[in-house]
């Protein structure tokens, strides 16, 4: 069978990735290559690199994102040009959390996700290829085995930064298993991938009371501390938690300012010295990407609140709104629909005029007139703008609103037409139903 086939030569693929040498051998590849030791943030700008960037009228469109978010160029090229290339660059941006923020169902998480698997398509390409000390828990880099007082000199030679310190497990490791010699030391190839958490973390926040900074940075394990004896032995610790994980890769804060603030504290560390403290070790040093996202409510209550002035000058803030271009917001829904067999005809104009009632939505009406305002949707279209609102995109009917109206009049609709005029009928229904919309909306 063609199936089993595909299987075994993707079970070869993966197997041939794999990779083991000694720490010598890894020197001399990255003599050959020093991209090969480069940071996380560095890491990830070349990956988006590596996708293609093409100059457009309206500005860059990144490969990237291209068949998955729409109507977000000037986003993207924000986020890109003005956090990740600078970060690369090893400039103080890479000491900042990216925060996304913007309205529900604005493509936050999308974004993320696709930073994600990029990643992960990356570190399995010879450009992207990741190396970390064997059995080490975090991926370590393995030039964090040089001893300070050489590491300039070698630096220099290799052409590369070397930052950071040995985990505890590995400086462990080094004195007890390997007697000190850094050339016993074994390294292995790293493939990123968020399933097996490895260079991928995803931290989540839920109720105060009850969740535990165990997910964040580890926790002791029990089991073992019985054998060893000691909190302090690193191995009576397991390093499983989402910044232990997500090392050398890229770190989610799901709903940011919504966490417990014991939570924030060890961000403030992480992004500015790039380490944290847990247990009863000394700093551990960690490389990752921090993003996080927040809706736009959320931020401004975090604002006006007027606490952790550390956190919110460790904070980049990038607004993500909703597209005000009638013909990228359509894409949203044609994708919404690709690869679906619904066997309904979309009629001419169906799912523009869906694109159309959303982006109307959120245009400040104000006293203007129906042309009025469909002069300003037009004028959105154009590659430069009108006005520099700085709500601009963000209020409005979410697009999930718009999608959950179209399955419902296609699923009404049993084999037929899917006309304009019945997805028009479909969300004034929708709106009027729901009673999440205020009578000033439902009016409007």
């Amino acid at each position: 069978m063609i199936f089993w086939e595909r299987y075994q030569e993707v079970c070869q693929r993966e197997r041939d990735l794999y990779w083991q040498g000694s720490f010598n051998d890894y020197l001399e590849m990255v003599r050959a290559d020093p991209r090969i030791a480069r940071r996380a943030h560095a890491r990830l700008y070349d990956m988006i690199c590596a996708a293609g960037i093409e100059e457009t009228p309206k500005g860059k469109v990144y490969k990237l994102f291209q068949d998955h978010l729409f109507g977000m160029n000037q986003v993207l090229e924000r986020i890109v040009e003005d956090y990740f290339h600078p970060a690369a660059l090893g400039l103080e941006v890479r000491k900042r959390i990216l925060l996304l923020m913007g309205p529900v169902s604005g493509g936050k998480s999308t974004l993320v996700t696709l930073l994600k698997r990029g990643l992960e398509a990356y570190s399995r390409t010879p450009e992207g290829a990741l190396y970390g000390i064997k059995g080490c828990p975090m991926q370590e880099e393995p030039l964090h085995l040089v001893p300070a007082e050489l590491r300039r000199d070698l630096a220099r030679e290799l052409g590369v930064v070397i930052e950071g310190e040995l985990c505890p497990l590995c400086r462990h490791r080094l004195i007890h298993e390997y007697e000190g010699r850094i050339e016993r030391v074994p390294v292995e190839r790293i493939l990123i991938s968020e399933t097996e958490r490895v260079g991928i973390g995803t931290f989540s926040p839920s109720d105060p009371k009850s969740q535990d900074i165990a997910e964040l940075v580890g926790s002791l394990d029990f089991a073992k501390l019985e054998q060893y004896g000691s909190e302090s032995d690193p191995r009576a610790y397991r390093f499983d938690g989402e910044i232990n994980r997500a090392n050398r890769g890229l770190l989610e804060f799901q709903e940011l300012l919504k966490c417990d603030q014991k939570f924030l504290y060890h961000l403030l560390s992480l992004t500015q010295e790039g380490n944290f403290k847990t247990g009863r070790y000394a700093l551990i040093s960690a490389d990752e990407v921090l993003i996080a996202h927040t809706n736009a409510q959320e931020y401004r209550s975090f604002i006006a609140a007027g606490a952790n002035e550390g956190l919110k000058s460790r904070l980049l803030v990038v607004k993500v709104p909703y597209t005000l271009e009638v013909s990228e917001e359509e894409k949203i829904y044609r994708k919404s629909l690709r690869g679906i067999n619904f066997q309904v005809h979309l009629a001419p104009f169906a799912l523009q005029a869906a694109a159309l009632f959303a982006v109307l939505t959120r245009v400040k009406a104000g006293e203007r007139n129906t042309q009025e305002l469909l002069a300003e949707v037009k004028a959105q279209e154009q590659p430069e703008p009108a006005g520099e609102d700085p709500d601009r995109g963000m209020t409005g009917v979410d697009p999930r609103f718009i999608q959950e109206r179209l399955s419902s009049v296609i699923a009404r609709s049993k084999g037929g037409c899917v006309t304009a005029v019945r997805v028009i009928d479909s969300l004034r229904t929708g709106i009027m139903d729901d009673p999440g919309f205020t009578p000033e909306t439902k009016k409007r």
